[in-house]
């Protein structure tokens, strides 16, 4: 396995709508990894991770070798290990092992619940080894302060691997530790189309807020954080490059636990039929449903616009989901990279936060018709309401039927395959090409201050361990939970 393939981080997401800067990544990322165990392995970054102090979520992004999507019916492993340090220990186990369980695999408000319901089912989690999955308190000889993940990350993985425990044997691995004396300055760290999560908790027993959880695994299904472009008007050649303000449309973009994923994110792991994500060729006008209303109808529109893609959707509330969203969304996605979708934004100047604004004044209004003169595209919102939208879509400069396609599926074509996730090496379309490997975000980039540089180093140093260790064993199914 080749490990110099590279390793970039990205921070996570502040409440200020403009906090956001971000950076592609430039290392090469694999997907999210398999039930069989590949082992991520990953190398440092060329200079000091920067972090804000007002960040309340971080991101890892990890090198790792492709790997195929689980199957629909296929549960993914998951393990949580809670960590003591030298000098900072849980001081209720047990009431830490249940509120963990919970968090994870609760039938309401879990981790488990909210992949359930996004995903209708096709993203399952079971419990690894332990009790309902819980594994420990293990003692690692590390302190707290300094947060220095590559340590914990390392000790915590010499344990399980003395209990015959490795990467054969779950698909995500998330490292509970108290947070108290840590001072991580983050929330939640996931490695991006890996299988690592680490999760400040506090000591006396608590779980893990949930949108940080989804959010960091969220990073372990491929995706970055996403943002929004600004455009002056509805020629797409008026939107401007990406300020790093929050899409608001998902947990990765700022959004809370009441909204899904966006389209281009279920587009990205597969999770959307043929049937419902509908790959344009020709001119038409759809029914666009509700993006978590009923399957086996259209509910993502997949169009081409030069060597990038435009994918629209329809929010509406269903479910526990989206209940403060409503109306047609679109993304531009740069040179078919789905993960790194950008929402298309008219209204740069809105307030779009959850708890202060207009979190959907952003939607596309009836009677607004994108266009791309270049690629002779047009997209015109007929209607906007109710369970679902008319989208009339013209290519190469060919007018729309007014009337709606009602077997749209036809013009569909199978999402079998995961895309690329961001930072797979391309540039990010802004003309600059970054060579840090690095992603930064924050509430203001002048605040912006040098850690964990030297944690880096040492999940290097454990992810050579592990997979130098797991060749040594076969898997074994004896440690997985019932």
């Amino acid at each position: 396995m080749d490990n110099a393939t590279g390793w970039a981080s990205s921070a996570g997401l502040s409440r200020d709508d403009n906090a956001l800067r971000r950076r592609r990544p430039n290392a090469a990322l694999g997907g999210a990894v398999r039930q069989s165990g590949r082992t991520p392995i990953m190398r440092p970054p060329q200079r000091a991770l920067l972090i804000s102090a007002a960040c309340t979520s971080f991101a890892l992004t990890a090198a790792l070798p492709p790997t195929a999507a689980a199957a629909d019916d296929d549960a993914r492993s998951v393990q949580v290990v809670m960590v003591n340090f030298t000098d900072s220990s849980f001081t209720d186990p047990a009431k830490s092992r249940t509120a963990l369980k919970e968090s994870y695999f609760g039938r309401t408000g879990s981790l488990t619940s909210y992949y359930n319901e996004v995903t209708k089912g096709a993203a399952t989690f079971e419990p690894g080894a332990g009790e309902n999955g819980v594994l420990g308190p293990v003692d690692v000889p590390v302190a707290a302060a300094g947060c220095d993940t590559g340590k914990i990350y390392n000790e915590t993985l010499k344990q399980l691997e003395e209990q015959g425990l490795g990467w054969d044997d779950f698909a995500h691995l998330s490292l509970a530790f108290p947070g108290d004396k840590a001072g991580c300055g983050f929330g939640g760290l996931g490695s991006v189309g890996g299988g690592i999560s680490w999760l400040p908790v506090s000591a006396d027993g608590g779980g893990v807020d949930q949108t940080v959880l989804s959010h960091e695994f969220g990073h372990n299904f491929g995706y970055p954080h996403q943002t929004r472009i600004p455009c002056s008007g509805t020629d797409l050649a008026d939107c401007q490059e990406s300020e790093g303000a929050n899409s608001r449309k998902t947990p990765m973009g700022g959004g809370t636990l009441s909204v899904g994923l966006t389209a281009p994110e279920l587009l990205h792991s597969g999770w959307l039929s043929g049937k419902e994500a509908v790959k344009v060729t020709k001119s038409a006008t759809y029914t666009l449903n509700s993006l978590y209303g009923g399957q086996d109808r259209t509910r993502a529109l997949d169009i081409p616009i030069g060597e990038d893609r435009l994918v629209v959707e329809y929010r509406h509330a269903s479910g526990t989901l989206d209940k403060r969203l409503q109306g047609v969304h679109a993304y531009r996605i740069p040179k078919g990279n789905y993960a790194g979708a950008e929402m298309i934004d008219m209204t740069p100047d809105a307030d779009h936060s959850f708890d202060s604004g207009e979190p959907d004044a952003d939607s596309l209004a009836a009677g607004v018709t994108l266009t791309d003169k270049e690629n002779e595209v047009q997209v015109k919102i007929a209607k906007s309401g109710g369970p679902a939208a008319t989208v009339a879509v013209s290519l190469n400069g060919v007018p729309a039927p007014a009337a709606a396609d009602t077997d749209g599926e036809q013009q569909a074509e199978p999402q079998t395959e995961k895309t690329d996730p961001a930072g797979s090496g391309e540039e990010d379309g802004s003309g600059a090409d970054d060579d840090s490997g690095l992603a930064e975000t924050g509430a203001d980039s002048r605040l912006s201050t040098p850690l964990m540089a030297g944690g880096a180093a040492l999940v290097a140093l454990g992810g050579a361990f592990v997979f130098k260790s797991r060749r040594k064993r076969a898997p074994s199914g004896a440690h997985r939970a019932g």
